[in-house]
């Protein structure tokens, strides 16, 4: 029977592994060492002001986890708390559903009124079904965020302290310490980005919704006109009731809570992929600039085979995290690139119904509308491009060193690195299709027709 090859692989760095240092630098060569001696990259201090810094740029994300009822930083605190909230915030907006239902049956014939109706239920579906997720993959999503925050497989590299006593090292964390900034920093830039686009389309059917209400309580006598409710829904029992206690409040508080998981659990939810996503690919980009050095002249020629052996420990690493990254998030994502097909047509479509009927209100929620749901689409699909194509670079890296001057044993090495690396990184929506550019257009393209045939479809 065939053998895998990373067994054989492991095998052969096993078998092949040097001589046991003097007991002045004992170690063990496994691939599970973790070095009591993790300072050799950060100092204590340096570590601790990492994860405050880290903290910094995705602070926005974890407070706003905590409102939909998940602590990010500690799982254990107020652990029954946070679940009995999330399951209130669920339930209340799936008992909203009846009012979206009862508005599709009677303007099924309205297909504009029904197309927003449709688009918003949708819309908070997904959102529910990704906090009942966070709900139960609570710790591993925490475990990753926390790897990624305190930068733990940078902390696990045996490089930087097997090779701590070369020069190549400090020019080595200089590069990483570079890199890892300059992802974190994009991650802060995507998350801000993703929250205001939140909050002003959240906001707009808020505010809209209050300041109609307000307006027509003070200008129009009792009974003779329609409450408006922050998403489009219908509740027939108590349509004649108006502003009238408690009913309107219900309606609202109802409706309240679906518009405001539609929003915020999407930054929170989403808001995760893209700090592990960008971490990822931080960590490649770093591996590459490890193999990048490892025939330098700042490396001694007898100690570039343990220089290999140690990045292709870490690139074992790397792909382990890669791999619990996608197996994080591939299958709930599905529903989110499902209905972002149906959810961009609908809002292209009520987008030219605007502009036929010169309504400026609906012309403006439906660009904050397809701002941040396409927002949301290209987070995953732009960022699942750059994790594929950072893991494609780092064959090349291996390729593109010197490797065709050193010994027989480092060559080996490098030809079984480049048989490992061929199969790359990627980021799945389940079993159907990959986050990349591609899927991007294809989804922009299925869209464009479904918004044509609406358009048929109203006509007729």
């Amino acid at each position: 029977m065939r053998r895998g090859f990373l067994p054989l692989l492991l095998n052969y760095l096993i078998k092949t592994r040097p001589e046991p240092r003097p007991p002045d630098r004992p170690y063990k060569w496994t691939i599970n060492t973790i070095s009591p001696r993790l300072g050799n990259m950060y100092s204590p201090e340096e570590e601790a002001e990492l994860k405050r810094r880290n903290y910094r740029s995705i602070r926005e994300m974890i407070r706003l986890a905590y409102t939909v009822g998940f602590n990010l930083m500690d799982p254990s605190r107020c652990g029954q708390v946070l679940r009995i909230w999330t399951i209130i915030l669920s339930l209340s907006s799936l008992a909203s559903l009846y009012g979206h239902w009862q508005m599709f049956l009677r303007y099924i014939q309205d297909i504009p009124r029904i197309v927003e109706t449709v688009s918003t239920a949708l819309q908070f579906l997904t959102s529910i079904a990704k906090m009942w997720y966070f709900l139960f993959a609570h710790q591993q999503i925490y475990d990753l965020l926390r790897r990624a925050r305190c930068h733990e497989l940078l902390l696990k590299c045996e490089l930087f302290y097997r090779m701590s006593d070369l020069p190549v090292i400090r020019t080595l964390r200089q590069q990483v310490e570079s890199t890892m900034d300059r992802y974190w920093a994009s991650t802060r830039r995507q998350l801000l980005i993703y929250l205001y686009s939140c909050i002003c389309i959240t906001s707009n059917y808020f505010i809209n919704s209050f300041a109609s209400n307000l307006y027509r309580y003070f200008t129009r006598p009792k009974g003779t006109y329609d409450i408006v409710l922050p998403l489009p829904s219908l509740y027939p029992a108590w349509e004649d009731k108006g502003l009238t206690f408690p009913y309107y409040y219900i309606q609202m508080y109802l409706e309240t809570c679906s518009l405001y998981i539609c929003g915020m659990c999407a930054v929170s939810f989403d808001g995760v992929f893209i700090v592990l996503c960008l971490h990822s690919v931080g960590l490649m980009k770093s591996l590459n600039q490890m193999i990048e050095l490892s025939t330098s002249e700042l490396v001694p020629p007898e100690r570039r085979v343990e220089y290999l052996r140690c990045c292709i420990y870490q690139y074992q690493r790397v792909a382990d995290f890669a791999a619990e990254v996608n197996d994080c998030f591939r299958h709930i994502t599905f529903s989110q690139f499902l209905l972002s097909l149906f959810g961009w047509g609908m809002a292209l479509f009520q987008m030219s119904e605007g502009f036929g009927s010169n309504s400026s209100i609906t012309m403006i929620r439906m660009t904050m509308y397809l701002i941040a749901a396409g927002y949301q689409i290209v987070v995953y699909c732009y960022n699942g491009q750059r994790f594929t194509t950072a893991s494609e670079q780092i064959g090349e890296a291996f390729y593109e060193v010197r490797w065709y001057g050193e010994s027989r044993e480092f060559r080996h090495l490098i030809r079984m690195m480049l048989m490992r690396t061929n199969r790359g990184f990627r980021l799945d929506v389940s079993w159907f299709m990959q986050m990349s550019l591609p899927t991007l257009m294809a989804m922009v393209r299925t869209s464009g027709q479904y918004f044509l045939l609406l358009q048929n479809v109203n006509q007729k």
